[in-house]
């Protein structure tokens, strides 16, 4: 499997076949999730979206993964943003979250 230089995906451990040489799973084991150092906090607002944010501390929207990887105490990214029953188009659901804290890490190096 092949992957773009730089990609979260590009060193992630593929299933290896069974011994039996029966066909296996043909794809990726689940990646490892960094554990970036936050070096500042992102007060949330009513209206913000990860990849807005990525794109503001980033330059780059497709980095919002570093957001939620330095934010671990979620399972879904979307949790950092909005409640639990969250949907951007439910404004009272997103301002139970504005006010919450960000932690937001360094840009990732690049190989």
């Amino acid at each position: 499997m092949a992957f773009f230089k730089g990609s979260y995906y590009e060193t992630t451990a593929l299933f290896e076949p069974p011994e039996d040489g029966t066909r296996g799973f043909r794809g990726v084991r689940g990646r490892a999730i960094a554990n970036p150092e936050a070096v500042l906090e992102h007060s949330v607002k009513i209206g913000d979206r990860l990849d807005q944010m990525a794109q503001n501390y980033y330059a780059n929207p497709r980095d919002w993964r570093r957001l939620a990887d330095c934010n671990t105490q979620i399972m879904f990214p979307e949790d950092l943003i909005y409640g639990p029953d969250g949907h951007p188009d439910k404004p009272e659901v997103a301002a139970e979250k504005a006010g919450a804290t960000l932690l937001v890490p360094r840009r990732r190096e690049v190989r």
